[in-house]
């Protein structure tokens, strides 16, 4: 057994049309954080936010500072958001399994995207019209989602020029030979 091991786990479900709520739990040999936030959608700022330590090495003290979580009411998680959530939710006043958690919940919001696609016949064909068709169903995404531009590298406007001629490869893993050494 590992001396030390730690599990977070991510549950996502929509509350109405426009909005959803994402829980978290972070467990580890020493604590057990949980956090949960309610967003709007597709705008993504944080209506609710609650935490709670129930298992921590101070009982009685580590409490006190869960209350930081509610600075995040009225933010919106998007591009900068991990900056405003270090300067909201980390150091003296807070707890940082609490913002490890948070800022783990906040990367998954986004795929709530795609299941709000999935719920549109409409969506549903369009990206199985593009399904074989990496570039394309890229476009897709990026039309209806522009905020992940630049987010990642499969998004990036580096990446742009993988996806531009017909050569480009269809597993991710093979490396175009016109490339090499650029």
């Amino acid at each position: 057994m590992a001396t030390f091991s730690r599990n977070i786990k991510i549950d996502m479900d929509w509350l109405g049309d426009d909005r959803f709520e994402i829980c978290g739990q972070l467990d580890d040999t020493v604590h057990s954080v949980t956090a949960r936030l309610e967003l709007s959608f597709p705008g993504y700022t944080i209506l609710t936010a609650t935490g709670e330590i129930t298992r921590m090495p101070y009982p009685g003290y580590c409490q006190g500072a869960y209350a930081a979580i509610s600075k995040l009411v009225g933010e919106k998680i998007g591009r900068g958001f991990r900056k405003r959530l270090s300067d909201l939710s980390n150091g003296a006043d807070s707890c940082n399994h609490l913002h490890t958690l948070v800022l783990d919940m906040s990367v998954c919001a986004f795929q709530m995207n795609y299941y709000a696609g999935q719920r549109r016949p409409e969506v549903v064909a369009m990206f199985e019209a593009v399904k074989g068709d990496h570039g394309k169903r890229r476009e897709l995404v990026l039309a209806r989602i522009p905020q992940l531009r630049n987010t990642c590298y499969l998004f990036s406007e580096k990446s742009d020029a993988l996806f531009v001629t017909s050569d480009a490869p269809t597993n991710p893993d093979e490396t175009r030979s016109d490339n090499a050494g650029d």
